[in-house]
């Protein structure tokens, strides 16, 4: 993935989380499409980019739409992109069924990693019932499945739609 297309993920990713909170300003704990890039940057990339992805969002996450402790999931983001990226370069995780059990997996694990990391820095725990952690995971994983389909596509030069034929 190029720096440009990059931020455009990134970007896109962000909108979308904003204009999700607008329209239901409780969704954050059921939803988190700023996940998308980490899990997607882990998988296609190189394991340094996907570190920098997971920093990046997770900076902008914690800027836009959470209180607390500044810089928590730009550390958790940065771990996951960084667990990640080890695991692709170890398995061919970008084909549907290896973005659909990443997305999964990065969303638990940063539940997991929230509850830890809360923890060390003495912060209040995040009430999350178990089905928003059940929801949100697999809106995640259908999410990286989805967006990374569409940008394999894109990469390899096939159109998103087929062409109409006269």
């Amino acid at each position: 993935m190029t720096g440009l297309r990059a931020l455009t993920v990134v970007f896109c990713a962000l909108v979308l989380q904003a204009a999700l909170g607008r329209l239901a300003p409780g969704i954050h704990s059921w939803i988190d499409v700023m996940l998308v890039p980490v899990a997607l940057y882990g998988i296609a990339s190189t394991q340094r980019a996907a570190m920098v992805a997971g920093a990046v969002t997770g900076l902008l996450s914690d800027s836009w739409f959470y209180g607390g402790p500044f810089g928590l999931h730009g550390f958790k983001w940065t771990f996951l992109g960084w667990a990640v990226g080890a695991l692709a370069t170890r398995f061919d995780l970008n084909q549907p069924g290896g973005r659909l059990v990443i997305g999964a997996a990065v969303s638990l694990g940063d539940d997991l990693l929230d509850l830890a990391v809360r923890g060390m820095l003495d912060a209040a725990p995040q009430g999350l019932s178990p089905a928003a952690v059940l929801v949100k995971a697999v809106v995640t994983a259908l999410l990286v499945g989805l967006v990374g389909g569409m940008l394999e596509r894109e990469r390899d030069g096939q159109r998103l739609r087929p062409a109409r034929v006269p």
